[in-house]
């Protein structure tokens, strides 16, 4: 049975809590691959508040703000989710 050989000047995958460039650069690639962005603006003040109001759903913003899209959809479409 032959051994795996491995690469030792290869860079760790994670070093003391962050990303290498490499991660990052593939995180970039993933990102553009797979999401859209949307500019959001609030007043000012404004973002604070949603943030606190996410947190204290233990959600992030960012899922506050898609979770609080869907439901207005399906709101408005009529959809009755069993919620």
């Amino acid at each position: 049975m032959s051994e795996k050989k491995t690469d030792e000047k290869r860079e760790p995958r994670f070093i003391r809590g962050k990303y290498t460039e490499g991660q990052k650069e593939a995180t970039a690639k993933y990102n553009a691959k797979a999401y859209d962005r949307i500019e959001l603006k609030v007043k000012k003040g404004e973002k604070t508040t949603l943030q606190a109001h996410a947190e204290n759903r233990g959600e992030s913003l960012n899922g506050f703000v898609n979770r609080a899209i869907t439901e207005t959809i399906e709101r408005d479409m009529g959809i009755n989710n069993g919620n």
